[in-house]
């Protein structure tokens, strides 16, 4: 009974993210339609290797370490002095740390300075995070989830190094994401903290629709403490870090 419930629990943190990044594609669908002259579309697809620490798990400070694969899906539409972007990062373990994680955002950003090849972009937007742990983790008798979500700032640098060459640079951070806890039988929220993470790209254009990405990603996130059934669980502080390589698409 306790996995069944797990898989629902853990099902309907797949349906918040699947919403996201649909909310996202309507939005560019929408964009499209009414402007097509005027914008351009960018996605992309990376694969990133990398570890994941957590320095504590429920307020168990043994130190908990996984390499990892993540999968990154990422679109981006430009229109005039606004960016719409739109990411979902997700990863599965290697060896047997049964660790995982999934992340979705998107943000809607205004270009506030463009100065010789240098544009700065900045915004608001929503993001979504779950991380699953396996039985034994935090001292938990069951796999658990730790789910957030909350409303995310966002800044953009992009640097036009020549005319095949450029950087872009991404970070986003949510000060107050809203967290909770299931275990499978019972959801518990957990109060208030931020999540942070970051990416920094480096694009080589083959032609006008298609270039190649290598780069590095990372990012924060914390859990506060929380009561859950009557006892006291600790702060639970997680950091992850990788390089990537990909492929961008320009419509």
């Amino acid at each position: 009974m306790r996995k069944g419930s797990l898989l629902i629990n853990q099902q309907g943190a797949d349906r918040k993210l699947h919403a996201l990044t649909s909310l996202f594609t309507l939005l560019v669908v929408l964009l499209t339609a009414t402007i097509p002259a005027a914008a351009q579309i960018e996605a992309g697809i990376q694969l990133s290797y990398g570890r994941t620490t957590y320095d504590q798990i429920l307020g168990v400070k043994d130190a908990v370490r996984a390499s990892q694969l993540m999968n990154n899906v990422w679109a981006r539409y430009d229109w005039e002095d606004l960016r719409f972007t739109g990411v979902y990062q997700g990863t599965f373990g290697l060896g047997t740390s049964d660790i995982g994680r999934h992340l979705g955002q998107v943000a809607a950003n205004y270009r506030f300075l463009e100065e010789g090849p240098m544009q700065v972009y900045a915004g608001l937007g929503y993001h979504f995070i779950t991380n699953r742990f396996k039985a034994g983790l935090g001292n938990q008798p069951t796999s658990f989830n730790l789910t957030g979500h909350g409303f995310a700032g966002q800044v953009l640098v992009d640097i036009e190094l020549n005319s095949k060459l450029h950087t872009t640079a991404a970070v986003t951070a949510a000060p107050w994401v809203s967290w909770s806890f299931s275990d499978g039988k019972t959801t518990s929220k957990t109060g208030s903290r931020a999540s942070f993470n970051a990416k920094l790209d480096v694009t080589y254009s083959f032609s006008d629709t298609l270039s190649v990405q290598v780069g590095l990603v990372g990012g924060s996130y914390s859990v506060p403490e929380f009561k859950h059934e009557g006892k006291t669980l600790g702060v639970t502080h997680g950091t992850f870090a990788g390089i990537s390589a990909g492929v961008t698409q320009r419509f």
